[in-house]
């Protein structure tokens, strides 16, 4: 997807530096010891933060089009910023699968100046 103009709430250095899938070997570790398995396909709900609702409006079309079996995509006022939730379709709880997506919504959040700023498996 083409850039539309410059972020300036999610920049060009918090996406080069801040991604952490680091972390989420960690929070897979943590799964596996509640009984999910590397193999279960759970659902994921998503956090995504902006300064600008027209942003994250934007942001809430685009996936309803590329990603039309997520739901409850969801716009409200969180503290001073903007909040898009979703719940994605049922993901393989695989450290790779689970970076994968998350770099994916990651990248997407950047071409929309809006961060992901967190996600949970929903089960």
């Amino acid at each position: 997807m083409e850039k539309k103009k410059q972020n300036t709430f999610f920049t060009e250095d918090i996406y080069r530096t801040q991604l952490g899938l680091d972390i989420n070997e960690d929070v897979v570790k943590k799964m596996y010891d509640d009984n999910v398995k590397a193999d279960d396909k759970l659902p994921i709900e998503f956090f995504f933060v902006s300064d600008n609702v027209d942003n994250v409006l934007d942001l809430q079309s685009f996936i309803k089009l590329r990603f039309s079996d997520y739901e409850k995509l969801k716009v409200q006022s969180y503290n001073d910023l903007y909040e898009l939730s979703g719940i994605t379709q049922a993901i393989k709880m695989k450290l790779e699968s689970i970076n994968k997506w998350n770099q994916i919504m990651w990248d997407l959040g950047y071409d929309f100046d809006c961060k992901l700023d967190g996600w949970e498996v929903v089960h």
